[in-house]
């Protein structure tokens, strides 16, 4: 009986060695899994044309929502989106896996984007690959997927910003999400330097415009697909609804979910008509901690808000009924 337990006790202490030396590999090499210097730059510039300047601020606090994250930094008054410049610092904070701050987009020299070329900046905004050469999490999953043009109205417009002198704190990968960025996560890659095709915003509204905003600049589609939170992949049908996410505000006890946006009794453009979707967008945010760029969507046009909704309803229908959008953790459908 002793031998058994002395070897046993052996098993463990290799099981355990094992595990603690995978530990420390992921810890010492995880985020090299993120390090891709060798993404190519997309050759595109900042102009001065102030039309192209203009249209590159009503994508940044319309429906490109940059706002969102890199101006307040103050979840509790995100009405603040629409004025404070673009100094950054917001964090977000991912229990154990990570904590990461949006960064200062202004022009200045020290701790903006001043000290960049156009060509990196443009690279961060196609490929989601900063100036450092590491691939940013959050600019690879939830930033928008621009055409060239709109790319280069968003760098111009960056590039007519005043400084504003805020040095904002690094980002860090926690111990787990060390990891399971080592071990789980599939291969992050940058998205493809080649963007979508561009389509003009017009006075009439129109399906081929809404499919470029619902799809690559607003990504509409993407928040409302279930997708798994492992791999990134998506696992729902198209715009049919998504998972369930904990509220990241002090409502820790909430949860939202993404709802159906297809034209199915379920869904949100089955539920609406056009006029009713144009009101309830321009109406905003409803609840404090929602993170949908509520602000950001109010200020874009009439037609381009149209325009979404003839894409949204043009889609498959889906039948899914997520249940009320905001509710308890763990809420589960009542019986039939």
């Amino acid at each position: 009986m002793k031998r058994v337990l002395k070897w046993i006790g052996m098993a463990l202490g290799a099981v355990a060695l094992v595990l603690t030396g995978a530990v420390v590999f992921a810890v010492l090499t995880a985020e090299q899994k993120l390090h891709q210097p060798e993404t190519p730059y997309p050759k595109l510039a900042a102009v001065k044309d102030p039309d192209v300047i203009a249209r590159g601020k009503y994508l940044v606090y319309g429906p490109a929502h940059c706002a969102q994250c890199h101006s307040v930094d103050d979840r509790t008054k995100p009405e603040l989106v629409k004025t404070e410049p673009l100094h950054g610092g917001l964090e977000f904070a991912m229990g154990p896996i990570a904590t990461t701050y949006a960064r200062n987009l202004t022009s200045d020299e020290k701790t903006g984007l001043g000290k960049f070329s156009d060509e990196e900046i443009a690279r961060a905004i196609r490929t989601g690959v900063m100036p450092d050469g590491n691939l940013s999490f959050f600019m690879r999953v939830a930033s928008s997927r621009l055409a060239d043009e709109d790319v280069v109205a968003i760098l111009s417009y960056l590039r007519s910003l005043e400084p504003v002198e805020r040095e904002v704190p690094r980002g860090e990968w926690h111990l787990l999400g060390k990891v399971l960025l080592k071990y789980a996560f599939p291969p992050l890659v940058g998205r493809p330097l080649e963007g979508p095709a561009y389509v003009a915003a017009s006075d009439e509204p129109t399906i081929e415009r809404g499919k470029y905003l619902v799809e690559d600049v607003m990504l509409c589609a993407d928040c409302h697909t279930a997708m798994d939170p492992m791999t990134f992949a998506f696992v729902g049908q198209r715009a049919g609804g998504g998972i369930p996410e904990a509220s990241h505000g002090a409502d820790s006890d909430k949860e939202f979910v993404t709802p159906n946006l297809t034209s199915h009794p379920t869904g949100f453009t089955g539920k609406m008509d056009e006029d009713m979707f144009l009101a309830r967008m321009r109406a905003g945010r409803a609840i404090e901690t929602s993170i949908m760029p509520w602000e950001g969507f109010q200020l874009t046009t009439e037609s381009d808000l149209r325009s979404v909704y003839r894409y949204l309803k043009s889609l498959p229908p889906v039948d899914n009924d997520v249940g009320p959008t905001y509710r308890d953790i763990g809420w589960t459908k009542p019986a039939t």
